[in-house]
């Protein structure tokens, strides 16, 4: 690719803290375990850093800064950007609003990981799939028609309280079943796990609009099957009873739990079609699908600079500011 304009990965971090960040993606893991030790804002990192880290890997020209640049493509996490700050016609930003609901309300564009997910009062959105986990270790081969472990790759605090209540595991152990919560240093090894777990909540009636499918993705990457919960992203990708189970209630839950146990078919099923399903959202496709955009953005950076004028830049900062009224009086339009 050979942008138009330079192209800035912007995380506002102290210069002690930027030089402390791994240089290469092969690195990338090991420092992720310790990263929520740095700093809560742990997101910014994992989608910020990982993009770059890949796409300077892929060849593609592109610079990590910590302060904002004068001019061109900058892509930054949607906490990362004051609410008021305006781009010059010189700036062309991409916010990766991604699990945030609130949008910026003058973004050159907002990177969605949900590809059903869309913003409202002309706000320019692009569906870009999450990458898969760094590091995944896949489950060992050996373990063979094993079922037994039953992993939730989460924070044990975001369990359902469904599934951890005594009566739930109880039947889990008369099936056979252990329930097992790796800590986020091991949320990339699925080499003891059978099956995994994904629901954040029961019932049909929560879209989880800004939430994406990289459990599902990391599930079929990792040759396990997945029960998962009712979500938009999950629907959409991965099909319910063809890439994966889904479970409403507790249940479904052990109905498709005991299903899998007693049909070593079925489970070699979801896991064949995961291993298909999942080259489209290889590291090598959505390096593709970055760099498409990026050359996109960059040459649209460029022919804004040329071409601003006044009319039109008063036109769009009219409507920037009705967006950036609405959007702060009413944000429980995107939750």
């Amino acid at each position: 690719m050979s942008p138009a304009a330079p192209i800035h990965f912007l995380l506002p971090e102290p210069e002690a803290v930027l030089a402390a960040l791994p240089r290469s993606i092969d690195d990338y893991w090991q420092w992720q375990g310790h990263a929520a030790q740095i700093t809560p804002y742990w997101g910014r990192y994992h989608w910020v850093l990982q993009t770059f880290l890949f796409l300077e890997q892929a060849g593609l020209p592109v610079t990590l800064c910590n302060e904002m640049p004068s001019q061109g493509v900058i892509v930054t996490h949607c906490d990362c950007v004051d609410y008021g700050f305006r781009p010059t016609a010189q700036q062309f930003l991409i916010v990766l609003l991604v699990d945030r609901e609130v949008p910026h309300p003058r973004a050159n564009l907002h990177l969605l990981h949900n590809p059903v997910q869309r913003l409202p009062l002309g706000l320019r959105h692009r569906y870009m799939p999450p990458w898969t986990q760094v590091g995944l270790v896949p489950r060992d081969e050996a373990r063979a028609e094993r079922f037994e472990s039953v992993g939730y790759f989460g924070y044990a605090e975001n369990l359902h309280p469904d599934i951890v209540a005594d009566p739930f595991q109880a039947e889990m152990r008369r099936l056979g079943l252990r329930l097992t919560v790796p800590p986020p240093a091991a949320w990339h090894d699925f080499s003891d796990i059978d099956c995994v777990v994904a629901i954040r909540n029961f019932g049909r009636d929560v879209c989880h609009l800004n939430k994406p499918s990289l459990k599902l993705f990391n599930a079929w990457q990792a040759g396990v099957p997945a029960i998962l919960g009712h979500e938009t992203a999950y629907r959409h990708e991965g099909r319910p009873g063809v890439g994966y189970l889904e479970a409403t209630n507790t249940e479904e839950l052990l109905r498709a739990l005991q299903t899998l146990r007693d049909d070593p078919g079925r489970r070699r099923a979801l896991v064949h079609h995961g291993r298909q399903a999942v080259q489209e959202f290889s590291v090598d496709h959505t390096v593709a699908r970055w760099r498409a955009l990026l050359s996109d953005a960059s040459e649209r950076a460029l022919d804004a600079g040329r071409s601003q004028t006044a009319l039109g830049a008063l036109g769009r900062g009219a409507m920037a500011a009705v967006r950036e009224r609405v959007l702060w009086r009413r944000p429980g339009w995107f939750q």
